[in-house]
């Protein structure tokens, strides 16, 4: 059957190159069990820690872990000083979400340790109270 009408037919599919990462992924959580394992450890770790030290947080419970700043302007500045600290977190700002509702995220992966989640709360901890979100 042909078309002549059309040149271009869109496709919604994912290319070969990004199936084939995710079969690999896949691959490496079944057979490495102790990278979710660790994931986990260091999220729950972080958790507990952000909540200890007096964030507000939510009732999240996933390695991304949201710190309210809830001002836009307060959002970008603690996001530089963090990333001047080493620490790199994404900030959330409006119009993705109402500006009393601002907040950096902090991603945790696998190879992450507990040593870097002090690290990160340390130095986040520091900010905060540099300008007064804490």
């Amino acid at each position: 059957m042909r078309h002549n009408v059309r040149p271009y037919i869109f496709t919604a599919s994912i290319p070969p190159s990004a199936t084939a990462s995710v079969i690999a992924a896949i691959d490496i959580m079944r057979s490495e069990p102790e990278r979710q394992e660790n994931l986990w450890k260091v999220a729950n770790y972080a958790l507990k820690s952000f909540r200890e030290a007096g964030f507000e947080i939510g009732n999240t419970e996933t390695p991304i872990i949201p710190l309210y700043v809830r001002d836009n302007e307060k959002t970008f500045m603690v996001t530089r000083m963090l990333l001047d600290e080493g620490v790199f977190v994404n900030p959330v700002i409006s119009p993705a979400v109402p500006p009393e509702d601002t907040l950096i995220r902090l991603a945790w992966m696998a190879t992450h340790t507990i040593e870097q989640v002090d690290f990160a709360v340390d130095k986040t901890v520091k900010c905060f109270k540099k300008l007064g979100l804490l």
